[in-house]
């Protein structure tokens, strides 16, 4: 019976620990929400309703994808339409989306002697946002701004949305 009682002693910490982990999982998601709308005020960006057809976005614009990715496309590139299994080229802008952003550059060679070369629609170097991104950019030479949340990115232990300055260029096949 002691064994019993000691068993279901463990379960209830154990089940009350798990319980805990998960609610705060969930306050850290809504800080990270409210982390990326005070970003888009501050910055006085709005939100579109609908992605424009035309790829064309004005200046202070973002369409948000349910559950997903945010995006101004800053140039729609030019040249057929990436595929997945296409090679590109990818020079990037990492910045936190706090007032006191930090950057971490890759966009020229002087801060990255290479570029990143990322295979369309692979994960292997690469994440489901930027991926989300790079099937809306389209084209070789499109430009855009993307808010990737946590959940979508590439850093796994932390509950950090990030602002990627991206700019994709098509491998010659």
């Amino acid at each position: 019976m002691r064994k019993l009682a000691f068993w279901g002693a463990v379960c209830a910490i154990f089940m009350s620990v798990s319980c805990e982990r998960s609610s705060n999982y969930s306050q850290l998601l809504k800080a990270e929400q409210r982390l990326i709308d005070d970003y888009l005020a501050r910055e006085g960006y709005t939100l579109l309703d609908e992605f424009p057809e035309d790829t064309v976005f004005g200046e202070r614009e973002m369409y948000h994808f349910p559950d997903g990715i945010y995006i101004q496309i800053l140039e729609k590139g030019t040249g057929d339409t990436l595929r997945r299994g296409d090679d590109i080229i990818l020079r990037y802008r990492q910045m936190t989306l706090d007032e006191y952003a930090l950057v971490e550059d890759y966009w020229s060679t002087l801060d990255r002697p290479y570029p990143n070369e990322i295979v369309m629609g692979d994960l292997t170097n690469s994440c489901e946002g930027w991926q989300a991104a790079f099937d809306v950019m389209k084209r070789s030479g499109a430009h855009a701004n993307v808010i990737v949340p946590s959940q979508l990115g590439r850093d796994n232990m932390n509950v950090v949305p990030y602002l990627y300055e991206m700019k994709i260029r098509a491998v010659p096949r």
